[in-house]
């Protein structure tokens, strides 16, 4: 029985010794974050990467995952996630957390990496924009935005003038699908480079 006991002592010391700890990096991540993020929770099944979508249309460019944002952030390597566009394709669908035996909320992970790296000055490469001559504050892109990202405001020529959140705005198009004045805009690809950037040009 002793012998079972020094096993269990045994492998507990082996667990601590590889654990992960976050680092300073991390530490901002979660200061920045709206929920208590335990990333040390993530133990690499890639459940999470295997079922996001801007993991498999993003790959040929950079070769991030959920699985690989989670590690490079618990090593503290901001330079790489701030700087990379996966962090501005996640759609926020949360099929990564979904799957995630250990609960950990990845899609809060990557909003908070957006938030940082807008306060680091690297804009938000997808984000939509409103003219605000153009702006008629109507109110139908509020209303259309699923991530909540547009809102009317105070300002432009006429008083009030819907103005985007580039944290929240995943670039989808709904506002300026809607907007009848053409002052909500995607100003990001053409047809061209969406052919070549879905291809793998």
């Amino acid at each position: 029985m002793e012998h079972f006991k020094d096993e269990e002592s045994l492998i507990a010391s082996d667990e601590e010794e590889f654990r992960l700890s976050p680092g300073d990096f991390a530490s901002e991540l979660v200061a920045a974050s709206r929920f208590e993020l335990d990333l040390n929770d993530c133990f690499g099944c890639a459940r999470c990467s295997s079922v996001c979508k801007a993991a498999l249309f993003h790959s040929h460019e950079e070769p991030l995952t959920p699985r690989a944002v989670l590690y490079l952030t618990i090593l503290g390597e901001p330079g790489e996630l701030l700087r990379s566009r996966f962090i501005w394709m996640c759609s926020g669908c949360r099929r990564c957390e979904e799957s995630c035996p250990q609960g950990v909320s990845i899609s809060e992970v990557i909003r908070a990496l957006r938030h940082l790296a807008l306060q680091e000055g690297i804009p938000n490469p997808v984000a939509a924009r409103v003219n605000e001559r153009m702006c008629i504050h109507c109110g139908a892109c509020v209303s259309a935005c699923p991530h909540g990202a547009v809102s009317l405001v105070e300002g432009g020529p006429r008083g009030l003038v819907a103005r985007v959140d580039p944290s929240e705005c995943r670039g989808c198009g709904s506002c300026s699908a809607v907007c009848t004045n053409g002052a909500a805009q995607q100003a990001v690809l053409n047809d061209p480079e969406i052919l070549d950037y879905l291809s793998g040009g």
